[in-house]
């Protein structure tokens, strides 16, 4: 697969590829200080660490590195220590005055990672790394979500909606495969990302990779210590991310983040889910108010641009580079006003399911659990249970009936058919009979 980054920024008066190695403290366009005070750190954690080591915890060049160290040592901070035998590489540790810095920069900022990024190099990146730089088809689509059936029209309106990068409000009644789908749209694109392990602002670092979000492209070619070759150290390819929140959302999650432990700076979601997707499920269903929730998405949908703030006051902002979808089963017009509504391009409705698309769907299941169904048995439940019922077909109830079917046979060993009198045994035991409750028969 291939990556995105490509475009040429500027740092001091050198155009260089986003992406480059850079070749000197400068072009890394981050503040010395803050390299200095990471480097700092990184030797608090450990008795001593070689040159190689060192650059490889920066996530910069050996050469960058030794100024550094040559600094430092000159303030007394960093002293040499060898063993005094020939070959061994030379070693690095700090004094009792530089512990002393260590840890007070450590109480200042417990971020200990590769350096940052510049936030003007995050801004660039993300906008090279734009989804909108892809074109899904449909011919994408059917494959990148080839263990679902979808119906033509849906096809119709995911497609263009991914390729316009507007926001999408997807909704409909439970089960019928919004978040299923939700979910599997960013393995339509096709390129691969660089995601920074940390912004650079003002003096501050804000942490941006998270491994529990991101997945990082292992790569059968291992990164060059030559200038030369690879890419910057301080990036981390991986598939476009894909962050997914419910009903656990608070408005607190939106916003730059303070570890009270660590004392690190962390990105908020939407930061680290840029040019990936970024699934807002079950809207409605937050404990904070849905208008809280759409208004914090009213200058980015606009804007294209999202405004932040660090702890300690300083603004900034960052491209709102990222495909934002909504999920709810409830009807848009009740959750927002005309006036967001129009800022999302793409109101999709995903609703039952064609009697052809369930008796496909029933027999996948069937095959997944080892099963067959006797020739009456699809007609029986679709006919004699869902229009009797008055239960729309969607595509749930193939695959929880098929299992519960496989549950019952493996229970009674009896031999994998599935038929009429099976299926009315689960039905009973699936839905729950509201008539006994005074509502409608059939209702979930």
């Amino acid at each position: 697969m291939s990556t995105i980054a490509s475009s040429i920024t500027e740092h001091g008066n050198q155009p260089i590829n986003i992406t480059s190695k850079p070749r000197t403290l400068e072009q890394t366009g981050i503040p010395t200080r803050v390299i200095e005070s990471l480097l700092i750190k990184h030797l608090s954690q450990a008795t001593d660490l070689d040159l190689v080591s060192l650059s490889q915890k920066l996530g910069l060049p050996g050469n960058l590195v030794e100024q550094l160290l040559q600094k430092q040592k000159s303030e007394a901070l960093i002293e040499v220590r060898t063993d005094g035998r020939f070959g061994n590489a030379m070693r690095f540790g700090l004094t009792q005055k530089g512990m002393i810095h260590a840890q007070h920069e450590l109480m200042r900022d417990g971020y200990l990672g590769p350096a940052p990024i510049s936030i003007a190099t995050y801004r660039d990146l993300v906008v090279s790394q734009s989804s909108k730089n892809e074109s899904v088809t449909p011919e994408i689509l059917r494959e990148g979500l080839n263990d679902l059936i979808l119906p033509e029209n849906i096809v119709g309106q995911v497609g263009p909606a991914l390729n316009s990068g507007r926001a999408i409000f997807i909704y409909g009644l439970p089960g019928t495969g919004k978040t299923y789908i939700s979910r599997r749209l960013v393995r339509l694109f096709q390129s691969n990302v660089f995601i920074p392990y940390a912004v650079c602002i003002g003096n501050q670092v804000l942490q941006v990779f998270d491994p529990i979000i991101h997945n990082p492209i292992k790569s059968k070619v291992q990164q060059s210590l030559r200038l030369d070759d690879g890419y910057d150290d301080r990036l981390v390819l991986c598939s476009r991310p894909e962050v997914v929140v419910g009903g656990e959302l608070t408005s607190e999650m939106l916003e730059v983040s303070v570890d009270p432990t660590f004392r690190i700076n962390r990105a908020p979601l939407q930061m680290k889910a840029n040019n990936g997707i970024l699934l807002i499920d079950d809207l409605g269903r937050q404990k904070v108010a849905v208008d809280a929730i759409l208004n914090r998405w009213i200058i980015p949908l606009e804007e294209r641009i999202d405004y932040l703030s660090m702890a300690s006051g300083e603004h900034f902002d960052i491209p709102f580079e990222q495909v934002l979808v909504f999920s709810s089963n409830i009807h848009p017009a009740k959750l927002a006003d005309d006036a967001f509504l129009r800022r999302i391009g793409y109101k999709i409705n995903f609703g039952p399911i064609s009697q052809e698309d369930y008796t496909t769907l029933w027999h996948q299941e069937c095959e997944k659990h080892g099963l067959t169904t006797s020739g009456d048995g699809v007609p029986f439940v679709i006919n004699q249970l869902h229009k009797v019922h008055n239960i729309p077909l969607l595509p749930c109830y193939p695959r929880d009936l098929v299992a519960m079917c496989s549950n019952q046979i493996s229970f009674y060993q009896h031999p994998p058919l599935i038929n009429p009198e099976l299926i009315e045994t689960v039905w009973g035991c699936y839905f729950v009979d509201h008539d006994q409750a005074g509502g409608t028969h059939g209702e979930r």
